[in-house]
């Protein structure tokens, strides 16, 4: 069930908003993993990961999936917080109260839960923003 969740994660994230592309995409050249980032990635780049995965099961046949994500976003330090500030604002406009398609569910929807702040972690700044996507079978 948490490949599902991370699939429809993704999908959302990497979904074209018109053009053929979307504003984190282009802000980041398509640089958006999942789990980590391979060594030695041009910056600016994003990660996401999926936290405490949890699958309820009800007596009345419906089925509700949980996950929490986190979506870090990394950039060089010379280039300030302001721009990791600016591509963490357009996750956050991209994902939050969003409808999104899980596969084996018949609904999903992702919301934003907090913001990140960019912080300055050696060589990089790295700002996290924590999404919960739920998702529902009705059958």
């Amino acid at each position: 069930m948490s490949n599902y969740l991370m699939r429809g994660f993704y999908s959302r994230l990497n979904a074209d908003t018109g053009g053929g592309t979307n504003a984190v995409r282009t802000a980041v050249t398509d640089r958006i993993y999942a789990v980590e980032a391979p060594a030695s990635s041009t910056l600016p780049l994003v990660v996401y990961s999926m936290d405490a995965p949890d699958t309820e099961r009800f007596f009345s046949g419906i089925v509700r999936s949980r996950a929490v994500f986190t979506v870090s976003v990394f950039g060089k330090v010379e280039v300030g917080p302001d721009a990791v500030a600016d591509i963490d604002r357009k996750v956050f406009d991209l994902l939050d109260q969003q409808a999104v398609t899980v596969t084996g569910h018949d609904r999903g929807y992702i919301r934003g839960v907090s913001r990140g702040t960019p912080i300055a972690d050696g060589e990089y700044f790295r700002s996290d923003s924590t999404f919960e996507l739920v998702a529902t079978t009705t059958s």
